[in-house]
């Protein structure tokens, strides 16, 4: 007996001390809001302990746009939009609950409803009524639920390789994805969370992947490890994403641009095409040379036409940006 109770013993002190050597601790919270804030970077308090970070950059005589990012993303996903849209429109970025340098949600709430009242809070603050709401992925779900939930309050959605179509292809998840939804996978990737295992999962969501610099990775990497943010993501992934949602798609009112990456395998183009026949009036634009985030792998394209879309929609009011 008392062997083997030195031999459980051993095994267990062997297993500790390998956690220890694999494990990737959080990153420092001052440390990361000093490397990716930038001049424009705000906090606001959400009212329940939560600081909700966002920026608020280009012209603030143009119209707004409201960027929401995607699932495990950051709000720098959108900085190549920025550059190009910038002096013209005025553009609104925010980490969303658990993302980025907001961090974790303080009532550990990631539905839906929970996510566009922080951006409703966000549009609040920097005074804006309305705006062009422009998602992707998750954030796409999210702008096409706030098209339903709070339409006084978009202009115009933009959705970019959005989830939430109930169709019968399904994607493919990327790695950290697929080892989110395993209940190992749950318990370890909180606390171990290796650099490689980023860069596989954003290299699955490029069309090209050599279109991927190490600083990209890196930036990813850092603030997944962010104080909580590991720890949401898995909250994230329980939360109910109610597929029942989707029957009321086809009541959206305000116009609709649906842009999608032709190699995309996280989220096919079938589910750009479902969106399509199921909204009124919304037209469908598609890049065969980009996969599941097109805003970074071909953000001139993406900016042209967003520009394009919305210059229609008020052509007496901007000037079109230059190509």
């Amino acid at each position: 007996m008392k062997k083997t109770i030195r031999i459980i013993l051993g095994f267990l002190v062997l297993l500790g001390l390998a956690f220890l050597l694999v494990r990737t601790p959080d990153t420092d919270r001052a440390e990361m809001v000093a490397k990716y804030g930038n001049e424009a970077s705000r906090f606001v308090d959400d009212g329940q302990g939560g600081q909700i970070h966002y920026r608020e950059e280009g012209n603030k005589d143009g119209p707004t746009i409201l960027l929401i990012h995607g699932s495990n993303s950051l709000l720098q996903t959108w900085e190549p939009l920025v550059a190009l849209l910038g002096d013209k429109y005025r553009l609104v970025s925010l980490d969303l609950y658990g993302h980025g340098l907001t961090g974790p949600s303080p009532t550990d709430n990631y539905s839906a409803d929970a996510n566009i009242a922080a951006a409703i809070l966000v549009l609040d603050t920097v005074g804006v009524d309305k705006a062009y709401w422009v998602g992707n992925s998750m954030g796409g779900w999210l702008t096409w639920r706030a098209g339903l939930s709070v339409p006084e309050r978009t202009a115009g959605l933009v959705l970019i390789d959005a989830s939430g179509a109930q169709v019968e292809q399904k994607g493919e998840p990327y790695l950290g994805a697929r080892l989110a939804r395993s209940s190992i996978g749950k318990m370890l990737l909180p606390e171990i969370t290796p650099r490689f295992l980023v860069k596989s999962s954003l290299e699955e969501n490029f069309a090209q992947p050599e279109r991927l610099n190490e600083a990209q990775v890196d930036r990813y990497w850092e603030l997944l490890r962010f104080p909580g943010n590991r720890h949401a993501s898995v909250a994230r992934g329980n939360t109910p994403r109610e597929p029942e949602k989707w029957e009321q798609v086809k009541n959206l009112t305000m116009p609709v641009l649906l842009l999608w990456g032709e190699q995309d395998k996280v989220i096919p183009l079938s589910h750009g095409r479902a969106f399509e026949a199921a909204i009124p009036g919304s037209k469908l634009i598609t890049y065969a040379d980009a996969g599941h985030l097109p805003m970074e792998e071909t953000p001139e394209q993406v900016a042209r036409d967003i520009d394009r879309w919305i210059e229609g929609l008020v052509p007496d009011s901007i000037t079109p940006v230059d190509e």
